[in-house]
């Protein structure tokens, strides 16, 4: 169903959304914020420096010929990896040969991979899909639930038609509006929308090569606090030129325009008291300006098993990414599983903004290996 007569536009829906993450990001109570107040001898405005950056493809063929794999060009973007003559994997874009036919075609949709996480009784957010045009009968299900909910496209678009703790109806439309933007149908799966309860939770991308979760990156907002004395405009200069010095984020600049900054309540020339602490991305997708934080090693083992028992629900994938809403980081923590894909960029995990650097390339060829001898 296209926008109707009165109804709010995708661009309301955007400024929404970007807005909620704001008003979230300034309350101390925030899952992200106590996340921060856990690493609190971090230099959060000097993150680590990366002058350059080799993509996901490089680092997983870098990876194979440390482990003695030969590569094989095959052409229109597939390559295979033998050993000995004998061919033990390959890759084409960002899928390796650890997805079978059946898991790329569960994965071919969030409405898909959130019905095998339910089937598998793996812990998600309670939703349901809708067709692209049953805006009424999801406005409905949204009454239903009385609870603030997400709304998200079901095709993987990096969260840009994502809109979180959506609590009145006039937010639900301009939610709805944003994420038919992008809900279009491709072949063999249908265009939905997924509606479904919001969970606050730290943002986790974790990478798992077969048992073992390799990589888990928190994702947090670009953020600034204040010192009493600079502009609003001073800081947020300083905190994208410190995050451009890591070339892979700086592949995504966020916008820190006046008009950027007004959509997040905040005023260019605006002087912030010490210690005030502000969203100024609007989003915690580093593909979108966010950051991330390496927490590989604090991930208690409920979550771990977690992302491993998510990325097991979807049939023949050994390998892939899977993200997590944590409510915090000790072990007894609540924590949903909210997507799964076997497209994920492990460069993400090798040049983190904070933290330590992960990189699962050299498991994913080992896991293809262990494969290909059974």
């Amino acid at each position: 169903m296209n926008a109707v007569e009165g109804a709010p536009s995708a661009d309301a829906g955007r400024r929404l959304e970007r807005r909620r993450q704001a008003e979230r990001f300034r309350d101390p109570a925030d899952p992200t914020r106590g996340l921060i107040s856990r690493f609190d001898t971090l230099e959060w405005t000097a993150p680590l420096k990366f002058p350059t950056f080799k993509s996901h493809n490089r680092l997983l063929l870098d990876a194979a010929k440390k482990s003695r794999v030969i590569k094989r060009e095959i052409g229109f973007g597939y390559r295979a990896f033998t050993r000995n003559g004998a061919v033990v994997g390959g890759f084409h874009n960002l899928t390796t040969s650890l997805t079978s036919d059946l898991g790329k075609a569960a994965l071919g949709s969030k409405a898909s991979v959130k019905a095998h996480l339910e089937t598998m009784e793996v812990a998600t957010p309670a939703g349901r899909g809708f067709a692209a045009e049953d805006r009424e009968g999801a406005l409905l299900y949204f009454r239903e639930l009385s609870a603030p909910v997400t709304v998200k496209s079901s095709v993987t678009d990096r969260g840009q038609s994502t809109s979180t703790d959506v609590r009145d109806e006039h937010s639900f439309l301009a939610a709805w509006e944003l994420a038919q933007v992008k809900t279009k149908p491709t072949a063999g799966v249908p265009a939905q929308i997924i509606v479904e309860k919001y969970f606050s939770g730290i943002s986790v991308r974790a990478y798992v090569v077969g048992e073992a979760v390799i990589g888990a990156a928190a994702r947090l907002p670009l953020f600034i606090t204040g010192d009493g004395t600079s502009s609003v405009l001073k800081l947020a200069e300083d905190a994208r030129e410190a995050r451009n010095l890591n070339s892979y984020l700086a592949q995504s600049p966020p916008d820190i325009s006046a008009e950027s900054l007004a959509e997040l309540g905040l005023k260019a020339e605006e002087v912030l008291a010490e210690g005030d602490m502000r969203n100024i991305s609007g989003t915690s997708n580093p593909g979108a300006g966010g950051m991330t934080l390496d927490i590989t090693s604090r991930l208690s083992e409920s979550h771990r098993r977690l992302a491993v028992d998510a990325l097991w629900a979807i049939p023949g994938v050994r390998a892939g990414g899977v993200d997590l809403l944590i409510s915090d980081l000790p072990n007894a923590s609540e924590a949903v599983a909210t997507d799964v894909t076997d497209t994920a960029d492990m460069s993400l995990h090798r040049y983190p903004a904070f933290g330590a650097w992960r990189t699962p390339a050299a498991d994913i060829i080992d896991q293809m290996l262990i494969s290909a001898a059974h």
